[in-house]
């Protein structure tokens, strides 16, 4: 029971965000912005440059247990659009809860969906969700990596929580659904030959385009890269790939050539700087 003298119980303050970008292409075929709300911790910005290139940032430095944060993207037909994070997310220990991350698309023209990596330190617990809804011609790159403990300190995470669930719909029809749950001593079941092989950098990416199956040799090439595990399947317009890596800057010396082969382009200029 709470001391009288002291007041009401003491309540930790929560990170809350919520962030909803939507863009549309005017009649010459140009990309402008449509709508933009921002509110709590979750801001955009907008660097000016080249088409729409969305930067999202959580201004409160990081996310801890009971955290919530929400981005919705619209891309209408004819758009483009990229989306990235200013640095990558970092998931504190949890004193309790977990934090959420809940990141939903509509897109019907092209968007490449690519945050900055999230790191998780050791007691983090982080349930994120990745929720699609894509026309039958429309074009997403989406990638997501993540890395367990400060691996440049050799840091392991024996307790916590990772939860990933993507779910993607084209058309109205579910076309892709991948969920990971990693429980309890993370850093003993990344051990494991069947999960990750004793890495602790991981990455999912997926390629949703007319030309997925057309490209998939080309992209294992892309692929090798040495200390890098990487495998990637194509079926149906989709391209799914998985990266398994030692540690983060392993791991983002295999994406970075991943996402500018499939984008066309050079990553987004945050992830240069």
């Amino acid at each position: 029971m709470p001391d009288a003298a002291l007041g009401p119980a003491t309540r930790l303050q929560r990170l809350e965000g919520r962030v909803v970008l939507g863009v549309k292409a005017d009649a010459d075929g140009i990309t402008r912005l449509d709508r933009l709300y921002q509110s709590g911790s979750a801001r955009l910005r907008l660097p000016k440059g080249p088409g729409v290139e969305g930067v999202l940032i959580n201004t409160g430095g990081g996310l801890t247990g009971g955290d919530v944060l929400e981005t919705e993207v619209i891309v209408a037909a004819g758009a483009r659009a990229t989306v990235t994070t200013q640095a990558a997310e970092k998931v504190y220990r949890a004193s309790a809860g977990e934090a959420r991350v809940l990141n939903r698309l509509v897109v019907a023209g092209r968007l490449d969906w690519l945050p900055q990596e999230t790191i998780l330190f050791d007691g983090a617990r982080l349930c994120r969700r990745l929720e699609v809804e894509m026309a039958p011609d429309a074009t997403l790159l989406a990638a997501e990596a993540t890395v367990f403990g400060r691996t440049a300190r050799g840091e392991r995470v024996t307790h916590g929580l990772f939860r990933d669930d993507w779910r993607i719909r084209r058309a109205g029809r579910l076309a892709y659904a991948d969920a990971v749950r990693l429980e309890g001593d993370i850093d003993a079941q990344l051990a494991r030959a069947a999960v990750a092989g004793g890495g602790r950098a991981v990455a999912s990416c997926l390629y949703v385009a007319g030309d997925t199956e057309a490209r998939v040799d080309a992209v294992r090439e892309v692929l090798r890269i040495d200390g890098v595990k990487a495998g990637a399947s194509a079926w149906n317009g989709l391209l799914a790939l998985r990266l398994v890596a030692p540690d983060g800057q392993t791991l983002l010396r295999a994406l970075t050539p991943l996402i500018e082969f499939l984008r066309g382009a050079p990553v987004p200029r945050v992830w240069r700087c």
